[in-house]
């Protein structure tokens, strides 16, 4: 190796050491450690352990119907909330796209709810829909219907959740954003001299240009979604309040690990599971972006 090559090597290791340090810290090691503990029975109240092989596995797939609830309930909330969020992101994206004046007020006004802290969000939100005095209830009761439990009832505590978690949907509506504003403009001139419709102006140019962006957006928003935890350990009590019915899988994962029974052996585990579950919904996603998304041409 010559002395200009080792003098690189030098310096890209001075200048990118703290960043591959970190890496290789806090992204690879904890990811072989967590795989390593998945098959023991490792305790935060007692750090040692043995090994148990797929026990672990076994025991949340055959055994325990926390862990199915806990599944079901990710998957409800997760359709919902990633479903609702894209529309109203494209919907905002689109209504932002136009060229009026103060536009950039808008625009910060609708992403402004994702730069406030959680913990707001959802003392905001539970005060809106508080059975006994919230807002809702009050403005429900002046038009002569009868409020409802919200959060306190096991039959609604998810329809709250999902509608408190829609109100942070600035990042893909600033992607929709961008995308909108590289679609050309004579392809509307062109479609409105043709009669076009807003809708099939929307199904022949609009949608085919974004779709790429479309399909991003929807995988960013379903493993968001799945993985959901500060609301819903806000709102939920952190026990899935009232009656699980707010349980959701990553909140049940803490639980199982930083709370009784202390198990970092078994909550490894479910943090394998619940990887593989977001490897083939992203691999199914991919499957279904193959029928909607264009390329340029």
């Amino acid at each position: 190796m010559s002395v200009r090559n080792r003098k690189d090597t030098r310096n890209f290791f001075l200048f990118s050491g703290i960043s591959i340090f970190g890496f290789l810290a806090f992204y690879v090691y904890p990811i072989f450690r967590t795989i390593f503990l998945s098959f023991t029975n490792t305790s935060i109240m007692d750090p040692l352990h043995d090994f148990v092989g797929w026990k672990n596995f076994k025991r949340a797939i055959l055994y325990d119907d926390v862990f199915h609830l806990a599944l079901k309930n990710t998957f409800k909330y997760a359709i919902f909330v990633a479903a609702l969020k894209l529309a109203l992101a494209l919907l905002a994206a689109m209504l932002l796209n136009n060229k009026i004046r103060g536009i950039g007020i808008f625009r910060a006004i609708f992403f402004l709810p994702f730069i406030i802290p959680t913990f707001a969000v959802s003392y905001v939100f539970r005060f809106f829909f508080h059975p006994a005095n919230g807002l809702v209830n009050q403005m429900l009761k002046k038009v002569g219907v009868e409020g409802i439990g919200w959060y306190a009832d096991s039959k609604t505590a998810m329809i709250t959740l999902v509608i408190s978690s829609l109100w942070g949907f600035g990042v893909p509506m600033l992607i929709f954003l961008a995308a909108l504003q590289q679609v050309p403009k004579e392809l509307y001139e062109v479609a409105n001299l043709d009669g076009a419709t807003r809708w099939q102006q929307f199904r022949v140019i609009t949608f085919p240009a974004i779709s790429a962006v479309f399909l991003f957006n929807v995988i960013l928003s379903t493993v968001d979604s799945l993985k959901s935890f500060d609301l819903a350990f806000l709102m939920g009590h952190g026990e899935g309040y009232p009656a699980n019915s707010t349980l959701l899988y990553s909140v049940y994962l803490f639980n199982q690990a930083f709370r009784n029974p202390w198990s970092l052996g078994y909550a490894s585990a479910l943090a394998l599971i619940f990887f593989v579950v977001l490897l083939v919904l992203t691999a199914i996603n991919f499957g279904l972006g193959r029928l909607y998304v264009k390329n340029e041409n």
